[in-house]
């Protein structure tokens, strides 16, 4: 009898510590939850980019000289813009990238001499950009990245909106603008950044009351010289629908605003982990491609046969 109560005595005494012992294992697995669900997230989206890494048109790639060849015809490109001062836009933080939706229509907003016979309506503009001056855009040139780029994306006008278009060899083209990290602010990016404290969290939107996207475009005269090629979406679905046209010079943006950008998250405002947004998705192989050029310096690839008369409809 006397075991007895000592064995009690002794019980009473371990309670207190394993009732801890307990409240501490719940807290783990409540803490253990998020991060279990986050893991079986990115598994899921590793095994959809492993997926569609078999395609063989995958973007962004590494513009190599190896693999870029100039292209006469491109020298005496033409790009007209009729995207003006834009009104009653939309900021959108869609956990991949930051994204202005452009309003809808059927406007031509873009023609270029490349595609004669096209005209294309802006539908959306992606900002992309990393951690570093140099590690934030996607495409690179020559092992050599910026600080982030920007994707203004078209929808060909022959469909009537952006889902027909992308099941068309020519439904969607996109312009791609590298990022350089300056000192100086880029007095065109202002309006966007005073929003940006509205779209914290991946989901979130806030208007923008007007924006000169022609403004963050180089300048003519900075725009002849270009590379184009046959590639895919750099979000998911990864779509390989995209004719790319990315221009070798970039515009300025400050070290101050990237900051407001690398701030902003990929997760919503009820996920009990939060993750900066990461916007930048990883370069993906040419699979024999060649990058068309119009300039002549970095391109050390002969321009094949059948492309030599190119048309602007390949």
């Amino acid at each position: 009898m006397a075991f007895l109560e000592q064995l009690s005595a002794k019980f009473q005494e371990l309670k207190p510590q394993l009732n801890n012992v307990v409240e501490q294992a719940n807290k783990a697995k409540q803490n253990l939850v998020p991060v279990l669900n986050k893991c079986s997230q990115q598994l899921d989206t590793l095994g959809k980019i492993l997926q569609v890494n078999t395609n063989r048109l995958q973007s962004p790639i590494d513009i190599l000289p190896s693999i870029t060849a100039f292209d006469p015809a491109l020298e005496n490109t033409v790009f007209t813009y009729n995207y003006d001062e834009t009104t009653h836009l939309t900021v959108r933080n869609i956990g991949s990238c930051l994204q202005i939706k452009y309003p809808e229509g059927n406007n031509v907003d873009f023609t270029t001499s490349i595609f004669p016979n096209e005209e294309f309506h802006l539908e959306v503009v992606n900002f992309h950009w990393g951690t570093e001056p140099m590690n934030g855009s996607e495409h690179t040139v020559g092992g050599v990245g910026y600080a982030g780029e920007i994707h203004f994306i078209h929808r060909n006008l022959k469909y009537l909106n952006l889902d027909l278009a992308a099941k068309q060899p020519n439904g969607i083209l996109s312009l791609c603008v590298f990022l350089n990290e300056s000192h100086d602010d880029n007095m065109n990016l202002i309006s966007l950044n005073n929003v940006l404290s509205h779209v914290h969290y991946s989901g979130t939107e806030a208007g923008l009351a007007s924006f000169r996207f022609s403004t963050i475009l180089p300048a003519p005269e900075k725009s002849k010289e270009f590379w184009i090629y046959d590639g895919s979406e750099t979000i998911e679905p990864f779509r390989e629908i995209v004719k790319w046209i990315i221009f070798r010079s970039a515009i300025p943006v400050s070290s101050s605003q990237l900051d407001t950008w690398r701030h902003l998250l990929r997760t919503g405002s009820e996920s009990e982990v939060e993750e900066k947004m990461h916007s930048i998705r990883s370069l993906q192989s040419p699979n024999s491609r060649i990058i068309r050029s119009s300039f002549k310096s970095v391109a050390a690839a002969e321009l094949p046969m059948e492309q030599k008369t190119f048309t602007g409809t390949g």
